[in-house]
């Protein structure tokens, strides 16, 4: 991941990419299993290249290809910068050998997309909640926490991700007679949507998600601070310790965690217009494919917001939500 993020921000690749190549993202998980027009256009392209997918294993990587799904050049996907630059200027080289009549604009007819996989379809839920998760290595000063200067392969960087709440689950945080003081727990499907799949390790990659029975201490809670005429102000308070082992001492990987915010909900236009909770305390361990964690237990902070309405990387689907209906049923 490091790799990839040096890559796509050199200005070098940058310039390319946006000049020379249309440029596309997708999940390989997702596209060599669905059974669909786009999961066929992609492994009949991805075939043609060295990572054949036997066996239905990963066909991950950086594609150069035509708009038809003629292959042109291939890379594992963590690359650094000049491996990257090699690869597209590999793959640019491979174009401009086509006959101009492949070349040409207009020379592909792009036709109707066709019916989706729906087992492999994530869109944002109808009416729901769509927030902003932003996962961040923490020092501790003299006066609380501060970003960590470890270096970017060691998680220097924020890391981003999505929860998405349904209509109903949104709707069930607001209580129908608000009272100043009131206090309920947080429906336990989205607590544990929560703190499964938002409160992870991700600053150095794709971490592993807490299993449900990692979930060893649990609770979170929606306060009603404030109700007026024009809004319902909420508090979102609690704890967990997520960890491997039922032993916190033994745990591998773990994570001691405090929560809190502030929920806002406006009663005129009957829509939360705030969203700013943050999950901070220490964290241990590294995942299979997120080694090189800070030695013992550190500080690891994860924030939440809500999403622009007209953004659309905003529709980028949770990391944990590969499997729709597993990510909200959170068990």
């Amino acid at each position: 991941m490091a790799g990839r993020a040096r890559a796509f921000a050199d200005a070098r690749i940058v310039k390319i990419l946006k000049t020379q190549f249309v440029t596309a993202a997708c999940d390989d998980w997702y596209q060599r299993r669905r059974q669909d027009a786009e999961g066929e256009f992609f492994r009949r392209m991805a075939d043609q290249g060295p990572r054949k997918g036997a066996g239905g294993s990963t066909r991950q990587g950086v594609y150069c290809l035509t708009a038809d799904g003629a292959f042109l050049a291939y890379r594992p996907g963590n690359v650094e910068p000049e491996y990257m630059l090699e690869t597209i200027e590999k793959g640019l080289a491979a174009w401009q050998k086509l006959p101009t009549e492949r070349r040409r604009p207009g020379a592909v007819e792009v036709g109707e997309h066709g019916k989706t996989d729906p087992t492999y379809t994530r869109d944002p839920p109808e009416g729901g909640l769509v927030l902003r998760v932003f996962t961040r290595a923490l020092d501790r000063t003299t006066e609380g926490y501060c970003d960590s200067p470890c270096d970017k392969a060691r998680g220097g960087s924020s890391q981003r991700d999505h929860l998405w709440l349904k209509e109903a689950e949104w709707k069930s945080l607001i209580p129908s007679r608000p009272v100043a003081g009131q206090r309920n727990a947080v429906p336990t499907p989205i607590a544990r949507r929560i703190f499964r799949f938002h409160l992870a390790d991700s600053t150095r990659g794709e971490p592993n998600l807490w299993a449900s029975a990692e979930v060893r201490r649990a609770e979170l809670f929606a306060v009603v601070e404030c109700v007026t005429a024009e809004q319902v102000v909420l508090r979102l308070e609690g704890s967990a310790l997520l960890s491997t082992d039922a032993d916190e001492q033994k745990a591998g990987r773990g994570y001691d965690v405090a929560l809190s915010g502030i929920v806002r909900y406006d009663r005129q236009a009957k829509k939360i217009d705030r969203f700013d909770v943050v999950a901070v305390g220490d964290h241990w361990g590294e995942g299979r494919y997120t080694p090189g964690a800070r030695p013992g237990r550190t500080p690891l902070g994860v924030a939440f917001d809500l999403a622009p309405a007209e953004s659309t990387i905003d529709r980028v689907p949770p990391q944990g939500a590969r499997e729709i209906s597993a990510y909200y049923r959170a068990e």
